[in-house]
């Protein structure tokens, strides 16, 4: 037999052999299982589809602004770092629409695994509007010899979708992380509180009123190191007395706080040190 014929023989002879090694693992919603859910309050928003033998694909819109995309399993946790890809592929009857690639990012271990942020989440979201079906695609973390494939259906979406945009709308405009940790500043030798320190405490006393998981709000009082140390130590306390008083004013209950004065501070510039911290705890 001639080389030529021999080589295209021995080709279509183990081309079998090398499909049969590399598989896919497929996890789908079949259209008419398709199910939606949505819930929430001020501080969080949560749109879900369940994905069977699989887990779920989680959006999650925050207070402050904060939205992602999370999969997470039911199943076995994931063992080793993989490479995941986020694709919206176009259902059949969208035969002349192209796929559209939408993110990469490489999987941690555990039972949440894949975790995409802001703009991906986005751009699934209005893939997802748009009939389209979003598609993971990563290798298993025994050998990488198998592909999971896990896809969502677009199907009855929609009202569910509305339900969670008006608990998206009405999120508390800041979340946790942005007032968990700020400071309050004065002017030279003064404890009165100015326009921008009382917007500040006023941003504090607005989120304590969504948040009742908040255990404790730590006052730190410092001065700077103009004048003597008793001085300086007594001007400290009347900075806190004048945040916590405040705070109790625009209703913050008094004994979440917990105050501390500690006079000059040697760190930074002088009008830096002229403030009270404020820290929020759970």
């Amino acid at each position: 037999m001639h080389l030529q014929r021999l080589f295209p023989a021995i080709i279509i002879a183990i081309s079998p052999l090398l499909t049969a090694q590399a598989g896919e693992l497929h996890f789908a919603v079949a259209p008419d299982e398709s199910r939606w859910s949505s819930s929430g309050n001020v501080l969080e928003c949560r749109l879900s589809q369940q994905i069977p033998h699989f887990g779920k694909a989680l959006f999650t819109s925050r207070a402050g602004g904060g939205l992602t995309l999370s999969f997470l399993l039911e199943r076995e946790p994931a063992k080793k770092t993989r490479v995941a890809h986020l694709r919206a592929v176009p259902p059949p009857w969208k035969h002349k629409t192209r796929t559209v690639d939408i993110a990469r990012v490489t999987l941690k271990t555990g039972s949440t695994p894949v975790v995409f942020g802001r703009n991906a989440t986005l751009r699934t979201l209005y893939e997802l509007e748009k009939g389209m079906s979003p598609v993971l695609t990563f290798k298993d973390w025994a050998d990488a010899r198998d592909q999971f494939v896990v896809s969502l259906s677009a199907v009855h979406l929609r009202p569910v979708l509305q339900q969670f945009q008006q608990c998206t709308a009405a999120l508390h405009p800041d979340g946790f992380s942005d007032v968990r940790d700020l400071s309050v500043y004065f002017a030279s030798d003064s404890s009165e509180l100015s326009h921008k320190a009382r917007a500040t405490l006023e941003r504090i006393a607005s989120y304590l009123e969504v948040d009742p998981s908040i255990t404790h709000i730590i006052l730190n009082g410092y001065s700077d190191r103009t004048g003597d140390a008793l001085y300086n130590e007594e001007l400290s306390q009347m900075r806190v007395d004048a945040v916590q008083d405040y705070l109790i004013d625009k209703g913050v209950p008094a004994e979440l706080l917990v105050t501390f004065h500690h006079g000059a501070r040697n760190k930074g510039s002088r009008a830096s040190n002229r403030r009270v911290r404020i820290q929020l705890q759970r």
